[in-house]
């Protein structure tokens, strides 16, 4: 009864927002129209690539987390396992992405317990990174939006030490979990390191390819990066809205309305959403197609495994 009820509110959000969308769009059709004028092909072309780019990186954390328990996967199988799952979270129910990617490790002969724990550390990953170069971002450049939602950041002397508090906790967080939790044995700084250039540059490559939707301007490329790498994390977690759609765009309309009309804000989001799923179906097609589904062949796991 619990999963009926929550299966009937993803779709009724997923309605609530095209239908919402779509009245919105009419109601400030000309408007909308001003500001699609404005988008150019080659910054959406760049916009393209960079989410490309981004997505391809994201592909080797799956690896890195098989790794992290002892499976060995190659960067061409993680991309395709990567590629083909994601689009399962388009479907209402929030966790067919998720359920996916566990079938696929199944099937390759990974056990539910190391695929519980790649999994964790996968999302454990992504999430801390995009909420922390998010809030560090926003916290650095516009600390009126910050302290408009959260009082105690008003304190500009507060300001100073959670900037570098926060990078010190989410760092030292991320070491003690790699170095005390879980395969404990199989920590190597090498990973560590390579695990957090890759989150850096994911977020980074994200951002740029949302700031690329709006009109040139190098002085809010911070906050539009940052809005954006927020703006997913609470998309992602929101398990009844099908990747995320609607929430992403609410918050960057929210957080973004300071600099720009919110209308506006609407428009490039929903643009920059529809390039998203159009990389997603385009991975998702190289990685089934290219690449090949995820094969039944067992992964070998490491030596020492």
């Amino acid at each position: 009864m619990r999963k009926r009820l929550a299966d009937i509110l993803k779709w009724a959000w997923l309605a609530a927002v095209l239908i919402g969308a779509g009245w919105y769009f009419y109601r400030h059709y000309y408007e909308i129209t001003s500001y699609l004028e404005t988008l150019s092909v080659v910054r959406i072309t760049a916009s393209f690539i960079l989410l490309i780019v981004g997505k391809v990186i994201l592909s080797d954390i799956t690896r890195m987390s098989l790794k992290k328990v002892n499976w060995k996967v190659s960067f061409r199988e993680a991309l395709s396992i990567t590629s083909v799952t994601q689009l399962g979270k388009y479907l209402p129910g929030g966790i067919w992405h998720f359920a996916g990617k566990f079938g696929a490790y199944k099937v390759k002969g990974v056990s539910t317990k190391d695929s519980t724990q790649a999994m964790i550390y996968e999302n454990t990953w992504l999430l801390s990174s995009a909420v922390v170069i998010g809030l560090l971002l926003l916290l650095s450049t516009n600390q009126e939006l910050t302290c408009t939602y959260l009082s105690f950041l008003c304190d500009k002397n507060l300001i100073p030490f959670l900037l570098i508090g926060m990078p010190i906790i989410w760092l030292g967080g991320l070491f003690i979990i790699e170095k005390f939790f879980f395969y404990k044995e199989n920590f190597a700084i090498s990973d560590f390191l390579i695990v957090l250039l890759e989150q850096l540059g994911i977020w980074t490559l994200f951002g740029f390819s949302f700031w690329f939707i709006f009109p040139p301007n190098i002085k809010l490329m911070p906050q539009i990066i940052g809005s954006f790498s927020l703006s997913w994390a609470a998309g992602y977690i929101a398990f009844f809205a099908p990747g995320g759609i609607g929430v992403r765009e609410f918050l960057t309309t929210i957080f973004l309305g300071t600099f720009f009309a919110s209308s506006e804000v609407a428009v490039y989001a929903a643009v920059h959403r529809l390039i998203w799923v159009l990389v997603e179906i385009l991975l998702g097609i190289i990685g089934a197609v290219g690449y090949g589904l995820p094969d039944a062949s067992p992964m070998p796991p490491s030596d020492h495994h």
